[in-house]
């Protein structure tokens, strides 16, 4: 599943099922929707390129990251993990792991 390759974009009753499954593993403040939460995340290091992810997750142990994982292995979403904003992610759920690695098991 691609978005930029031949491949299409989630079905959009497939991204609503996987969103209930993400809200219901992560607090609801750390499963980003809304266009404008999801703006600082449609470009990284290389800005010539702009997509806005499906969602950003922002998991807060090592727990949770797994349990993001699964999910979207589950729905056939791709997923791009975030630490400092040098990747891309246009058409991927972004996984942001800022939050988790200032915990006691930073993810190396």
């Amino acid at each position: 599943m691609s978005i930029n390759g031949n491949e299409t974009a989630p079905a959009p009753q497939d991204l609503s099922s996987l969103l209930v499954a993400l809200r219901s593993v992560l607090p609801a403040d750390a499963v980003l929707v809304d266009q404008e939460q999801l703006r600082p995340y449609e470009c990284d290091g290389l800005s010539a390129y702009r997509q806005l992810p499906l969602a950003v997750v922002l998991p807060a142990s090592i727990d949770q990251v797994q349990a993001v994982m699964r999910l979207c292995h589950v729905h056939g979403v791709p997923v791009v993990a975030r630490g400092a904003g040098t990747g891309l992610s246009g058409g991927a759920l972004a996984l942001d792991l800022h939050r988790e690695a200032r915990g006691p098991h930073a993810l190396t």
